[in-house]
C-alpha cells in the first residue's frame, strides 16, 4: 500500500501553512506608513518598539507613533525604565506625540521627568497623563507646560506641591483634572484658574488647599465641574511620601473659600467633607448637580449645615438633583435656614442617596420636596418611617404640591419591607394624587436570609397592595433588587 499520499498530504499543508502566512505578511508590508503607525498606536509603547524586529522597513516605523504610554510597575526595574523611556523619545523623529502617559516614581530624577515632559511639549503634545509618586527632592514642573498651545486635555496626580511659573496660558486646555495636588498659594493657583480660557471641564480631585484662603473658579466656557474632599477619609494613602507627610495636617484650618463662576456651568457635582466654603456666582446655567456629602465631627455640624445651604442656594435653577442625606441631616442644625431654601421651579428629577435607611419625616427632606412644585420623578435609598413619630397623616400636612400635580414616578430601592418602610409607602401611596407608578425594588441581601424567598416577597406585595392610593391610575411594581 502506497503511504507517501498522507505524508505528502503533510508536507503541502505545511508549505500552504507558510505561504499564506507569507502573503497575510506581505499584505500588512504593502500597507502605508501612516496606516501601519495607526494600527501600532493600539498597542502598548514597549509592544510597539518591539516591532522593529520584523524586518528593515518596520525597524523606525514605531518612531513615528503619536501614542506613548510609560508605566514603571515597580523600583527593581527602575534602572531600565529610565532608560527605556530616554530611548524612545531621543529616537521618536519630529511628528507629533498626541497623547503621553507617564506613571512613575520621582525619586531624585526631578530633572529627567522635567525634560520628558518638554521634550512631549515640543512635540506638541494635545494629551498629557501624569501619574507621579515617590519624591525624594522637590518638583517643580517647567514654565514651557505652562504655556502649551497644543495641550487639550491635562491630568496630574501628585501628592505634591504644585509649583506654578509667574505666567499661565493654556490657549487650548479644555479638560484639566488634579488629583492629590497640593496648592502652594492664593495667587499661583488663582492665575492656573485664570490661564484656562477655553476650559470646558474640570474635575479637583481630594487637593490639598490649607495653604489657600480664597480663589476664584472663573472659566467662561466652563460646562462640567466635579470636586472631591475625601483624602481624610483614607487612613492609608499610598501617595505620601517624607516630604509630604504633615501636607494634610488640617488643624488651625477652616478651609478655602472657592467661589465657582456659573456662567456657562451645566453639570455640578461634589463628593466629600465640606472642608472649604463652595459658593456659586451667577449659577444659573447649572441643570444637573449631585451632592454626595461625609459627615465630620460634631463640633463641625453648624460650619457645615450653612456650607451645605451655600451650595443648596446655588442650585436653583437645576432640572435634576442628587442628595445624599446625610447633608440633609446636617442642614438640620441650622434649621433657621429652612425658610431660606430655594424653591426649585425647574427641577424635574430628585433623588435621595444614603447607606443607611432616610427617615420620610426628617424636616429637611420634606422642605426640599415642597420646595420642587414641577417635580415628575422622585427615588429613595431604602426609604423609611419611625414607628413612634406619632401621626403620620400630619406628616404629609401641608402635602407637596408636586404630589397633587405631576409626580408621576417613585422608586425605592433597597427595600426590606420591615415595619417602618412599609410605613413609609403607605404615607406615600395615600398622598401622591398625580402618582402613575411606583416601583420598590428589593434588597436582595435581605431577603436571602428568608428561607421562603418568593413566599415572603409576595407577602409583602399581597400587603402593600392593600394600602389605599388616592391616584386611581397608580400600579405598583416590585421587583428584586437590580
Amino acid at each position: 500500500m502506497d503511504v507517501s499520499f498522507p505524508l505528502n498530504s503533510g508536507k503541502n499543508r505545511k508549505f500552504r501553512k507558510k505561504q499564506n502566512a507569507k502573503k497575510r505578511r506581505k499584505r500588512i508590508d504593502d500597507l502605508p506608513d501612516l496606516i501601519i503607525q495607526h494600527i501600532l498606536s493600539y498597542l502598548s509603547t514597549e509592544e510597539a518598539v518591539r516591532t522593529s524586529i520584523l524586518s528593515k522597513r518596520w525597524k523606525y516605523l514605531w518612531t513615528s507613533i503619536p501614542k506613548l504610554d510609560f508605566d514603571e510597575e515597580g523600583l527593581d526595574r527602575r534602572m531600565m525604565f529610565m532608560k527605556f523611556v530616554e530611548r524612545v523619545l531621543a529616537l521618536h523623529d519630529p511628528s507629533d506625540i498626541k497623547k503621553f502617559s507617564l506613571s512613575c516614581n520621582v525619586q531624585y530624577d526631578t530633572s529627567h521627568i522635567n525634560a520628558w515632559i518638554c521634550s512631549v511639549v515640543m512635540h506638541k503634545v494635545q494629551v498629557l497623563k501624569l501619574y507621579l509618586r515617590n519624591f525624594q527632592e522637590p518638583l517643580a514642573l517647567l514654565p514651557c507646560l505652562f504655556t502649551c498651545e497644543s495641550l487639550e486635555v491635562l491630568i496630574l496626580h501628585m501628592f505634591h506641591s504644585l509649583k506654578l511659573p509667574s505666567s499661565i496660558s493654556f490657549s487650548s486646555l479644555k479638560f484639566l483634572a488634579l488629583e492629590k495636588v497640593i496648592f502652594s498659594d492664593d495667587y499661583s493657583t488663582q492665575q492656573l484658574f485664570t490661564g484656562c480660557p477655553i476650559l470646558e471641564d474640570l474635575s479637583i480631585i481630594d487637593c490639598i488647599w490649607k495653604n489657600v484662603k480664597a480663589v476664584c473658579i472663573s472659566s467662561p466656557m466652563l460646562q462640567r465641574f466635579f470636586i472631591t474632599d475625601k483624602y481624610l477619609l483614607d487612613d492609608e494613602n499610598d501617595d505620601k511620601d517624607d516630604l509630604n507627610a504633615e501636607a494634610d495636617d488640617q488643624n488651625d484650618f477652616n478651609g478655602c473659600q472657592v467661589v465657582i463662576f456659573g456662567t456657562s456651568l451645566k453639570s455640578f457635582s461634589f463628593d466629600g467633607q465640606l472642608i472649604n466654603d463652595y459658593c456659586f456666582y451667577n449659577p444659573s446655567s447649572i441643570v444637573d448637580a449631585s451632592i454626595q456629602f461625609f459627615k465630620r465631627d460634631a463640633e463641625y455640624n453648624f460650619l457645615d449645615a450653612h456650607r451645605v445651604f451655600k451650595l443648596l442656594s446655588g442650585l436653583g435653577n437645576v432640572e435634576k438633583l442628587t442628595l445624599d442625606v446625610d447633608a440633609l441631616e446636617v442642614l438640620s442644625y441650622a434649621k433657621e435656614l429652612f425658610a431660606h431654601l430655594p424653591v426649585f421651579y425647574k427641577l424635574t428629577r430628585l433623588n435621595f442617596e444614603s447607606a443607611f435607611p432616610i427617615e420620610f419625616d426628617l424636616e429637611a427632606l420634606l422642605t426640599i420636596i415642597r420646595n420642587s412644585p414641577c417635580l415628575n420623578y422622585l427615588s429613595f435609598g431604602t426609604v423609611c418611617l419611625p414607628t413612634y413619630c406619632g401621626n403620620h397623616d400630619l406628616i404629609m400636612n401641608p402635602v407637596p404640591s408636586c404630589f397633587v400635580t405631576n409626580l408621576k414616578t417613585i422608586e425605592i430601592f433597597g427595600f426590606g419591607g420591615d415595619e417602618k418602610e412599609m410605613h413609609a409607602v403607605k404615607i406615600l401611596l395615600g398622598s401622591a394624587s398625580a402618582l402613575e407608578r411606583i416601583v420598590i425594588i428589593c434588597d436582595e441581601f435581605y431577603f436571602e436570609f428568608h428561607e421562603d424567598l418568593k413566599k415572603k416577597q409576595k407577602e409583602i406585595f399581597e400587603q402593600i397592595l392593600l394600602f389605599p392610593r388616592v391616584s386611581r391610575s397608580c400600579t405598583v411594581h416590585f421587583l428584586l433588587g437590580i
